[in-house]
């Protein structure tokens, strides 16, 4: 059986950048394609910097490990977790539910990232540390 992955118009999409970009916390967002990591929008003061097309591939570049190498993370824990209940329950039907990535959050000193790797976008919203409450 398989699953129908949802798709935006391109209505869809720009109403969901705007929905986003108007909380007063929100700096940036980019949209990358989940699949390929290829940016599909972006808007925000990264999007308005002289030197743009440069500084969103580089961002866009970095975040898109990060979901890589997070998402290797969660299949690596998903195998050993796979692997633990077969050497407990060797006589019980094992069931394997497959784990996803769902959110990714990271605050440092000067921003904070909120990445949502779902399917078929995943945006990443950019916001200062000013707006943050410790």
């Amino acid at each position: 059986m398989t699953t129908a992955v949802p798709t935006l118009s391109e209505d869809d999409l720009t109403s969901l950048l705007n929905r986003i970009s108007q909380k007063n916390t929100v700096q940036s967002l980019i949209i990358l394609d989940r699949s390929s990591g290829a940016i599909i929008r972006s808007s925000g003061s990264i999007a308005a910097h002289r030197d743009s097309e440069s500084l969103v591939g580089e961002y866009a570049g970095m975040v898109w490990n990060f979901v890589k190498s997070a998402e290797e993370m969660v299949c690596g824990m998903d195998e050993q977790v796979n692997i633990e209940k077969i050497a407990v329950a060797a006589r019980a039907p094992l069931i394997s539910l497959q784990d996803d990535l769902k959110l990714l959050r990271v605050r440092t000193k000067r921003h904070e990232l909120v990445i949502v790797p779902g399917k078929p976008y995943a945006p990443c919203s950019v916001s200062a540390e000013h707006s943050m409450s410790d």
